[in-house]
């Protein structure tokens, strides 16, 4: 596994678990908006993947590289 696929993974699992912990709490306000910002990100990354990996992580394209490093950041 890459240094970045293990990133990538790491902060989609953080992601994952956030929107198990706000479906927990669905009652608090907010809840339901923090889960769709989420998803929203994860479509994001969904994306980037399909378009900017190329027969495995071995193969990122840099400009995907780049798109990814952020989306890790945000």
């Amino acid at each position: 596994m890459s240094d970045l696929e293990t990133r990538v993974a790491k902060r989609r699992d953080e992601l994952i678990s956030e929107i198990v912990e706000h479906k927990k709490n669905s009652s608090r306000a907010g809840a339901a908006d923090a889960v769709d910002k989420i998803k929203v990100r994860l479509t994001e990354l969904a994306d980037i993947v399909k378009n900017g990996v190329v027969d495995g992580w071995a193969n990122v394209r840099p400009s995907a590289r780049l798109k990814l490093d952020a989306w890790i950041q945000q």
